[in-house]
């Protein structure tokens, strides 16, 4: 049986192209296994002094604002509105 150059050349042509796609699958399936990728964002100083100052006055806002609703249920009527002695 005689085998051609060209037999030769299509079957490593073909074993070379499966061989490649098998590694794309499998490298596609082990990074879909790993789970979600992360990243990590470097930020200046400046950047990263605003976003601590807008956390805080955010937390501080919603804290005032609880506080507030709660002073408001328990009383029946906020603060500010609380019945005052009368002066004479």
């Amino acid at each position: 049986m005689l085998i051609t150059d060209y037999r030769v050349q299509s079957v490593l042509r073909t074993y070379s192209r499966q061989l490649q796609r098998s590694r794309l699958v499998g490298k596609a399936e082990s990074d879909e296994s790993r789970g979600p990728l992360t990243e990590h964002v470097t930020i200046s100083e400046e950047a990263r002094r605003k976003m601590v100052m807008d956390r805080l006055a955010y937390q501080t806002r919603e804290a005032t604002s609880q506080q507030t609703s709660r002073e408001t249920s328990e009383s029946g009527m906020p603060q500010d509105e609380a019945p005052r002695a009368e002066e004479s």
